[in-house]
């Protein structure tokens, strides 16, 4: 363990960067372009705000830190055979059931006083795993009430547990977004200061 941390601290001191336990660099962050409701955006603030090496500035920071949205992919990865609704027999055609998405963002960090380029371009990705419902079975999206004998919907009564393909992939976006704003500020403090200045 003691290699370890030699080694991230030799790696981090021949860089030409380093961190002198001085005041925190103030970082602005402009809107991510292709962040259409500014969850990433909010995220790198959050994820910026919680080191110890960085504060973030709307205006006028030390350091620019500029991202763009470039990649998002949806990919389904579970499958269930699909059941007849009257007699539930399993039936040849198979049925999505778990999505992957993943989100790839372009990533550089510019001097706010040179515009000089501190870091990347990068491109950073993330992704996460989610579960549906097909809202096309009645059998997903339905139950037959015991007491009423009438047909319910069950997604009102799942308590966020049942959600179709569209609002489960929307419901993942958020820890991605998390996911991917931990990662780029991680890299950043890789990088750590300048020595130059």
């Amino acid at each position: 363990m003691k290699r370890l941390a030699l080694l991230l601290l030799l790696a981090l001191c021949a860089c030409g960067y380093h961190f002198d336990g001085g005041e925190k660099i103030a970082v602005s962050v402009p809107y991510v372009i292709g962040d259409q409701e500014g969850e990433l955006t909010d995220s790198l603030i959050w994820a910026l705000s919680r080191t110890a090496n960085f504060r973030y500035t709307q205006d006028e920071g030390d350091w620019i830190l500029k991202a763009k949205v470039v990649d998002t992919f949806n990919d389904r990865i579970g499958y269930r055979y699909d059941r007849d609704p009257k007699t539930g027999d399993i039936r040849k055609n198979v049925m999505g059931t778990e999505n992957r998405k993943s989100i790839t963002v372009e990533v550089s960090v510019v001097n706010g006083t040179t515009g000089k380029l501190i870091l990347g371009p990068q491109k950073v990705k993330a992704d996460a795993d989610y579960d549906y419902v097909d809202p096309n079975s009645l059998r997903d999206v339905s139950f037959i009430d015991p007491a009423t004998g009438v047909r319910t919907t069950s997604i009102a009564f799942s308590l966020g547990q049942l959600d179709s393909v569209g609002a489960a992939g929307e419901d993942a976006t958020y820890p991605i977004y998390h996911l991917l704003a931990r990662k780029i500020v991680d890299g950043m403090l890789a990088t750590g200061v300048p020595d130059d200045e």
